[in-house]
């Protein structure tokens, strides 16, 4: 076997590479996936593109696109998971339930002047809370954010150190279940691309492999899609990487992946020119980000699933 290390946060959207490596699909194509925790997704980059690791999961973010700017050795391969087409994504905007209760945050209309909470600033949180507060015709300028790690947000809503929050799953269940919190936006940002598979030179030099990693992730995305994320079989293989209980993966608001790795070119630049109005880029011009994607290895590995 062909050993591929990747960098990945433990998180539910890397169930998109958990399913496939579990169920032996990347072995069956030669390969020996190798996962690496990382915090942060900037992190997993520079490790990509010192040819350290082999590739990533990763979103967009400022210092993603200053990377790509500075000629960090990366290509786009695949998108992997994000907000579907239509209806509610997976990823929620809450505010405190006493609030809510008390009709004080209903709607993102709510947020004005409001502590919100979030990982961090510059990355797709911060363009998600934006999003969500134009449903209302606000902009992130129009709240206090305050960063958090996610799973420290549950207890942040319940200590009222914050009155909303974005919050990934499954953060975002434990929240509501323990009734700290309520779900105010749910479908907002549609289509929106979140995540998507970068690879560095140590991988896509070898076009063969390349191949064979596409195959192997393409068939994890289809099982996710035609068997749904919570089915007992792809809840279990969740929970032995996440941690988070089979149950409550079963439980979760549903989480979207496009079944062929299909890139939102639109969503991943409106984001830039997000980041750049913030004035988070080192640069002043919007990158052609479609110039630093290889589309190839995705298409011949869809070809030869057909």
């Amino acid at each position: 076997l062909r050993p591929v290390r990747m960098g990945l946060i433990p998180v539910i959207p890397s169930a998109t590479i958990f399913v496939p490596m579990d169920k032996g699909y990347f072995a069956a194509e030669g390969i020996d996936l190798q996962w690496e925790n990382v915090q942060v997704t900037a992190e997993a980059i520079a490790q990509v593109g010192a040819g350290n690791l082999e590739a990533a999961v990763a979103t967009i973010g400022a210092a993603v696109l200053n990377s790509l700017h500075r000629g960090v050795d990366i290509r786009i391969l695949s998108g992997v998971h994000g907000n579907p087409p239509e209806g509610p994504g997976g990823d929620p905007m809450l505010a405190r339930k006493d609030l809510y209760d008390s009709g004080a945050i209903r709607d993102a209309s709510g947020l004005r002047g409001r502590r919100v909470g979030g990982n961090a600033t510059g990355v797709y949180t911060e363009y998600a809370i934006n999003g969500a507060l134009r449903t209302a015709g606000l902009s992130i300028a129009d709240v206090e954010f305050v960063p958090i790690p996610f799973p420290d947000i549950p207890n942040a809503l319940a200590n009222q150190a914050i009155e909303a929050a974005f919050v990934p799953e499954p953060s975002a269940t434990f929240a509501i279940e323990s009734g700290y919190a309520v779900q105010i936006v749910p479908d907002y940002l549609r289509g929106a691309q979140i995540t998507v598979l970068v690879a560095g030179p140590t991988l896509t030099r070898d076009r063969a492999l390349t191949e064979a990693f596409m195959r192997g992730f393409l068939r994890g995305l289809r099982d996710l899609n035609t068997e749904g994320w919570t089915s007992p079989a792809n809840a279990a293989i969740i929970e032995k990487y996440t941690r988070v209980p089979a149950a409550v993966v079963q439980r979760m608001i549903p989480q979207y992946a496009d079944p062929e790795g299909r890139i939102n070119w639109d969503s991943l630049m409106d984001q830039q020119r997000f980041y750049m109005e913030r004035g988070y880029l080192n640069y002043r011009e919007l990158l052609d980000l479609t110039r630093y994607s290889d589309d190839g290895p995705r298409q011949a590995a869809l070809a030869a699933l057909r």
